[in-house]
């Protein structure tokens, strides 16, 4: 059995793998993962990635050695399984970022995709149908976006909401809301529509990330969504 870890700043998200099967994945804070340590039966082996908190990833580190568990921390590279990044220096776009790239292609190979990572912030990734990497955008994300304009706005205030279809707000928390969400849809079909006409026309748009779901919902852009895009791109490096 292995153990595939995605390491955040305050909270970790986990699966299993077992004879090629992955299963859910979990979610705890740090400080709780490292109390499930223990309980991690019959291991033989721990994928991690972290794009911070190196402090936790150490101690995830010194406990799979101190179990002879082999451990594998993984990093953004140049080229892995013949998909080559178009970072010149490829050690710092986010390995999170890499990894959903790696099972985009895994997935959909010979395709053009748009990967889509709806988190903190929304990540936007292209890779060709001959697994090169053709660069991307980052842009707040929705919640950033609302934080951002109330906090540095004067008389502009929202709670966020359940939001069921794009519109025009009647008051001042819905046109937050509204404006926030409609700005991030609008930044996909942005995305796709500058690939029209070229080479790298996407024929397939990936959505992940906590909002990836309403993005793709809102937006009505139809298209997938994968929750455990990362965790698939981990499994490729068992």
């Amino acid at each position: 059995m292995n153990l595939l870890i995605d390491v955040g700043n305050t909270r970790v998200k986990y699966a299993l793998v077992e004879n090629n099967q992955l299963s859910n994945i979990n979610h705890c804070s740090t400080f709780d993962f490292l109390k499930l340590l223990s309980s991690f039966n019959h291991i033989s082996s721990i994928i991690i990635a972290s794009v911070s908190n190196q402090l936790f990833s150490q101690e995830i580190h010194t406990w799979a050695d101190s179990e002879d568990i082999y451990i594998k921390a993984l990093s953004t590279e140049a080229e892995s399984f013949g998909i080559k990044n178009s970072y010149k220096n490829y050690n710092t776009m986010g390995v999170d970022r890499w990894l959903a790239v790696i099972g985009a292609e895994l997935l959909y190979p010979n395709e053009n995709i748009l990967i889509v990572d709806a988190g903190t912030a929304i990540t936007f990734d292209l890779l060709d149908k001959y697994k090169q990497h053709q660069g991307g955008w980052i842009i707040p994300g929705v919640d950033l976006m609302m934080q951002a304009l109330c906090k540095n706005t004067d008389n502009v205030f929202a709670q966020p909401g359940e939001i069921e279809v794009l519109a025009f707000g009647k008051n001042t928390s819905d046109n937050v809301n509204l404006g926030c969400w409609s700005t991030a849809t609008a930044a996909v079909h942005g995305a796709v529509a500058m690939t029209k006409n070229t080479e790298h026309s996407v024929e397939r748009v990936i959505f992940t990330g906590g909002n990836g779901s309403d993005l793709n919902r809102l937006g009505q852009f139809k298209m997938d969504y994968i929750d455990n895009l990362i965790f698939i791109g981990m499994q490729r490096f068992l």
